[in-house]
Order: C-alpha cells, then sequence, then structure tokens
C-alpha cells in the first residue's frame, strides 16, 4: 500500500503590503496637529488598530515633560518606536513590519516622506534599502532592514 501525506505549505516571503499613504490627509493632519506627532506615527494610528497602550515611555527633564520616546504595538504584529529625548539629536523611529512586499514598502517610504514638510533632494541607494538625501547631509534617512520573520523600516531625522 502506498501513503500519501499532505502537508499545509507554508509560504514564508514578503506577503505584507502596508497600507498606502494619503499624503493629502496626513499633511492636513499634520498641520492640523502643529506637528505634535511624527507623520509614521500619525498614519499607523489612521491605518492600524493599536493593540496596546504605550509602554517604555520617556519624558523630557524639562517642563512641559512631554513623552520623548516610546514604543507601541498594533494589529499585524506591527511595533512602533521613537526616540528624540537627546538635545539637538533629532529623532529616530523603528517601525518592525511583518515580511513586507518591498516593491509596496519603498513606495510607502517615498509618501511618507512626501507627506512631511521637507524640501530636500532625497534619492534612492543601488539596491533600494536606503532612501536618504541626495547630498547625504541634513535630513531624513529610512533604511529597509531584513530579518527572517520581520521587514524593519528604519528612520533618523536630523542634521
Amino acid at each position: 500500500a502506498i501513503l500519501t501525506f499532505s502537508f499545509p505549505i507554508l509560504i514564508f516571503g514578503q506577503n505584507f503590503k502596508i497600507e498606502k499613504p494619503n499624503v493629502d490627509e496626513l499633511k492636513a493632519e499634520m498641520k492640523r496637529t502643529n506637528f505634535a506627532d511624527d507623520v509614521i506615527y500619525v498614519f499607523m494610528n489612521r491605518n492600524y488598530d493599536s493593540i496596546a497602550k504605550k509602554r517604555e515611555i520617556i519624558n523630557y527633564d524639562y517642563p512641559d515633560y512631554s513623552i520623548c520616546s516610546f514604543n507601541q504595538d498594533f494589529e499585524n504584529g506591527i511595533n512602533y518606536s521613537i526616540e528624540q529625548c537627546k538635545e539637538a539629536g533629532g529623532i529616530s523611529i523603528s517601525l518592525v513590519l511583518p515580511k513586507t512586499d518591498r516593491k509596496s514598502l519603498t513606495e510607502w517610504i517615498e509618501l511618507i516622506f512626501q507627506s512631511s514638510p521637507m524640501d530636500i533632494e532625497h534619492s534612492w541607494n543601488s539596491d533600494k534599502s536606503k532612501f536618504e538625501p541626495t547630498d547625504k547631509g541634513v535630513g531624513c534617512y529610512y533604511e529597509i532592514k531584513e530579518t527572517e520573520s520581520n521587514t524593519i523600516v528604519e528612520n533618523y531625522c536630523g542634521c
């Protein structure tokens, strides 16, 4: 007798497609809140449900003692973290996504960049893993990193 077994086929790869940012809506929301939050955080809150409160919260040492660093989980296993506590240290954001389709992600980065108020020319490096100021100076840097189970977007803006 011949025995046959069927196993479900697990597909590993880049199949998560991140929602496409609406540049005009994001710009309007940023202006409305007087740029109180980072554009990526505004995007996350408009497009994905938060599944946990902010954690690992750090506040500035000086009056208004507002939050300068935190971490938050969203649906689909997405994690957002921001750090901007250092004086004149810029802003660092990490967005951990499920394995993500590279084409949708590069388009997402370009649209997120268009949603923030910056008139510095940016371009991709040869393998489309970094979107950065063409002159490599002041501005915002976006880097795509891959792990076995996630796609990570590291974003740094500053001088």
